[in-house]
């Protein structure tokens, strides 16, 4: 798995020449990318260098309306569905590691977990990000798997001495802590006002990352994806993020752009 993932990696890091800097989001889920798919179009459409790896093809995600069994049928279905993602919103690569849903985050010192972790020190290695966004610590929606993927991207990161490159930022995703959150947000674990560092307006791109969000019929119904589109103009494509670490010092006030202070 790690020769095929190393070779996979490498080529896209050569298709994508160093110029402008890079970011890597690490999910846990065909369809987290969706939580900030203003944001992804936003600096691919810009001419960033933009990757998306995702831990787990969701193969226990099923949902009645696709009728389609758990395991390797929806496995296949939402690996497809993750790439329709992927070009709708313009990213330079992106990587399924194939790690089991809801499998992967079992016992203190799992190998699963520890392999996981090694494989995003291997993108980060490879594809040279200066910053990674992820779930937070709560997991956006408290699901087991995103709290995993937000633990093994910290782990990996402040883990400085096991790196080759060392990406200068990591942010995690926001549900804000306000009274009419609209949609999705309004179920997600919350974050006070003052822990939040930026905001990055995507506004541009609404209708861009709703086209990503088309892309995962397996798992909303064609009423869910409209009420996934109605939060993204609610919020007007403003993407919420918290940055957890930085070597390159921490905002003064809300930051607009990830990329601040980034030669």
């Amino acid at each position: 798995m790690r020769n095929a993932l190393s070779l996979i990696l490498l080529m896209a890091a050569l298709a994508f020449p160093a110029g402008k800097p890079t970011l890597l989001a690490v999910f846990a889920h065909p369809d987290d990318e969706t939580v900030v798919g203003p944001l992804l179009a936003k600096y691919a459409k810009e001419g960033y260098t933009v990757h998306l790896l995702t831990l787990t093809a969701g193969q226990l995600g099923t949902a009645p309306h696709a009728n389609i069994p758990a395991g390797d049928a929806l496995a296949a279905v939402r690996t497809k569905e993750l790439g329709c993602a992927a070009d709708k919103l313009g990213l330079s690569s992106h990587k399924l590691l194939g790690f089991k849903d809801q499998g992967f985050a079992v016992g203190w010192a799992a190998e699963p977990m520890n392999e996981a972790a090694n494989n995003v020190r291997e993108a980060i290695d490879t594809l040279h990000p200066d910053v990674l966004v992820t779930w937070g610590p709560d997991g956006g929606t408290g699901h087991p798997d995103h709290r995993t993927a937000s633990n093994i991207t910290t782990q990996a990161f402040q883990e400085r001495s096991l790196l080759k490159e060392q990406p200068k930022k990591l942010y995690y995703v926001v549900f804000p802590d306000v009274p009419d959150a609209p949609g999705e947000m309004a179920k997600g674990r919350k974050v006070s006002a003052e822990f939040i560092t930026t905001e990055v307006d995507g506004g541009r791109f609404v209708e861009t990352a709703f086209a990503g969000v088309q892309c995962h019929q397996s798992q909303w119904t064609p009423e869910t994806m409209a009420g996934f589109k109605a939060m993204l103009q609610a919020r007007k494509g403003i993407v919420i993020l918290r940055l957890a670490l930085s070597t390159v010092g921490m905002p003064t006030g809300r930051e607009k752009d990830i990329f601040e202070r980034i030669p």
